[in-house]
């Protein structure tokens, strides 16, 4: 069973994978459970899923901010996967290796690899939004993370 949310994104991607799986694994069923999200999040929670669709945006702009989620003890680990050199690994960068970046990067790098390499789970696509801005604005931040504009300092150059 794949869990997502039943909005038309969620819905066109767990159809998405679900012919892959089943094409690539022949003899393969995997049923969609398209749920409201709130449904969804409650199943997630509760650990009630085979494998689920999910997001997460990052609450500031650092890799510690979607890596931490994944440690043994985070709430938000719903899928429960344990690694104790991972744990090792986000502790130093944000403990003893917090004060040195390469370190810490170093330290994130091998987390991230850790992840992807026991498949605590499997990224399936990063979600952007591209957008224009006249050349003649000036001052105008972009954040990775958080209110996505900040025009504080903006203006329109002659």
């Amino acid at each position: 069973n794949l869990l997502g949310d039943d909005t038309d994104k969620s819905k066109n991607s767990t159809d998405f994978l679900q012919s892959k799986m089943e094409t690539a694994l022949p003899g393969l069923k995997v049923n969609t459970q398209n749920v409201p999200f709130k449904t969804r999040l409650s199943r997630s929670t509760a650990g009630n899923f085979d494998m689920v669709l999910s997001i997460w945006g990052a609450d500031f702009a650092d890799p510690v901010s979607s890596l931490d989620i994944f440690t043994s003890n985070n709430g938000q680990n719903n899928g429960k996967w344990k690694s104790a050199k991972f744990d090792q690994l986000i502790a130093a960068a944000k403990g003893k290796d917090a004060n040195d970046p390469a370190k810490r990067w170093n330290d994130l790098q091998q987390a991230q690899l850790t992840l992807l390499k026991d498949q605590g789970i499997a990224p399936v696509y990063q979600q952007a939004v591209p957008f224009l801005v006249n050349s003649k604005v000036k001052g105008l931040v972009v954040n990775t993370a958080g209110v996505t504009n900040n025009f504080k300092n903006a203006y329109i150059a002659k």
